[in-house]
């Protein structure tokens, strides 16, 4: 199957910022679960252990080969339409941000969910791009209760359409 990249980059110096858009026919209180509560949110990314309302929890990757875990501080939580953190690991530190936009105020008008990676290293941005597209569409498949996409499908296909 072929993936397109949905991305877009805005390049600041070295680093740029990526933009990821999906839309999705559950409303925005519907997605919410999905991004912080770790039972849902782990179908898709990774469960986190610790109490949100302190500002921090460990998020261990449920996607990922081996024991990848995550610090997550969050540093904003508007229910059920924003949601900023920044991860840190022994890679670095991530500022990650999402938007659920509400489709309207007709039941099944569905929302659309905007992602934001800030400040990602340009020599970076061909594998967190397709990183990202693959989550993303993850997210979508848990919402809609299908199977998860390949990874195969992204790697290395969607590297080399962020790397032009």
């Amino acid at each position: 199957m072929a993936i397109a990249r949905t991305g877009t980059v805005t390049e600041h110096g070295e680093s740029a910022e990526l933009a990821l858009e999906r839309r999705v026919a559950a409303d925005a209180i519907a997605v919410w679960p999905f991004l912080t509560e770790s039972r849902e949110l782990g179908m898709w990314f990774g469960t986190y252990a610790g109490d949100p309302d302190s500002g921090e929890v460990v998020m261990s990757m449920t996607a990922e080969e081996g024991d990848a875990t995550t610090a997550v501080e969050i540093l904003d939580c508007h229910a059920p339409e924003h949601l900023a953190v920044l991860t840190t690991d022994e890679h670095g530190s991530w500022s990650l941000e999402v938007e659920v936009l509400d489709g309207g105020h007709d039941a099944g008008s569905g929302a659309t969910i905007r992602f934001t990676h800030h400040d990602v290293a340009l020599s970076a941005l061909p594998d967190i791009g397709a990183g990202w597209e693959w989550y993303l569409d993850r997210l979508v498949a848990a919402l809609a209760g299908q199977p998860m996409p390949d990874w195969d499908d992204y790697y290395p296909a969607l590297r080399d359409a962020y790397a032009a």
